[in-house]
C-alpha cells in the first residue's frame, strides 16, 4: 500500500499549502467506545492532522460539550476549527477532506468520479439508517424469538450493502484494487465500517454467532481485517472485554431503569 500522507514528496507549492492547512487549531471531543467519535478520530490520524483530544463523560456532559453541540444535546463527535465547532460525524468525514485536500487518503473518490463519490455517499448513509439502528436494538434485546430475529434483520442489510458496495463500488471508485472497500488506500466507507468494528464483534459475542461471516460478507470483512491493522498504532482502538463489559454493565442499569 502507498504511504497514506505523501507530503514528504509534494511540490513546493503543495507544500506551502498543507502547511497553511496545517496551522489550523483543532480540538476533538469524543468519548471511549463511541464508533462515531473513532470515525473522526481515525480519520484525524489517517490524514495526518495534528490535534487535541477532549475525552467527554456522556453521562455527565460537560458545559462546554452541551455549548458546541446544542442541537443534538451535546453528543459526539464535535470537531472544533480555529474555535468554530462542526459536529456529526459523516460530516466531518467529509469536512476533513476539503479542508486538507492535499492528505491522503482522501474520504471520497476524486471529484471528476461523481458516481462513486454518490454511491459512497449513499451506501455510507444506508449503514447509519439501517445497520446501526439494529446493532443497538440487537444489544438491548431480550434473548429468544426477538433478538434471534434483529440478528436476521442485521446480517440480510450487511448483505445489501455488501452487494451495492460491490456493485456501485468496484474498484474503489477506480482506484487500483486492494483490501479495503475504496480500493489500496481506505475512504470514507472503510473509516465508519472499520470504526465500529469493536461494537459489532461486542454484538457477535453478546448473540453468539458472527455478524460479518466472511463468506457471506468478503468485502467488508477485508476492509475491517486491513483496517484494524492500519489503526493498530493510532491508540485508538478500545479492547474488546473492556468495550463488551461496559455495554452489559449499560445494559443491565436500562433494564433496571423505571419504564
Amino acid at each position: 500500500m502507498p504511504p497514506l500522507n505523501p507530503a514528504t514528496h509534494s511540490t513546493k507549492g503543495e507544500t506551502m499549502a498543507a502547511t497553511a492547512a496545517e496551522r489550523k487549531e483543532v480540538k476533538l471531543h469524543g468519548a471511549w467506545g463511541s464508533a462515531h467519535a473513532a470515525m473522526a478520530r481515525n480519520a484525524l490520524e489517517l490524514k495526518g492532522v495534528r490535534y487535541e483530544y477532549a475525552e467527554e463523560d456522556l453521562e455527565s456532559k460537560s458545559e462546554a460539550l452541551l455549548r458546541l453541540n446544542p442541537v443534538h444535546g451535546g453528543k459526539v463527535p464535535v470537531l472544533v476549527v480555529d474555535g468554530r465547532p462542526l459536529a456529526e460525524s459523516l460530516v466531518i468525514l467529509e469536512y476533513l477532506d476539503e479542508a486538507w485536500p492535499d492528505r491522503a487518503p482522501r474520504m471520497l473518490p476524486p471529484q471528476d468520479q461523481p458516481r462513486a463519490r454518490a454511491a459512497a455517499r449513499f451506501w455510507a448513509r444506508f449503514f447509519h439508517d439501517k445497520v446501526s439502528p439494529l446493532s443497538h436494538a440487537v444489544l438491548f434485546a431480550a434473548e429468544g424469538e426477538e433478538r434471534a430475529r434483529l440478528v436476521r434483520e442485521m446480517k440480510e442489510q450487511m448483505a445489501v450493502m455488501e452487494a451495492g458496495i460491490r456493485r456501485d463500488v468496484p474498484l474503489g471508485g477506480g482506484e487500483e484494487e486492494g483490501p479495503f472497500l475504496h480500493g489500496r488506500q481506505p475512504g470514507l466507507l472503510d473509516v465508519i465500517l472499520g470504526s465500529c468494528a469493536p461494537g459489532t464483534r461486542v454484538l457477535s459475542a453478546v448473540v453468539g454467532e458472527e455478524i460479518v461471516e466472511p463468506g457471506v460478507l468478503p468485502r467488508v470483512h477485508a476492509s475491517l481485517v486491513a483496517f484494524d491493522e492500519l489503526v493498530a498504532g493510532f491508540g485508538t482502538s478500545v479492547p474488546h472485554d473492556r468495550l463488551l463489559a461496559r455495554l452489559l454493565e449499560r445494559k443491565e442499569r436500562t433494564r433496571a431503569s423505571p419504564a
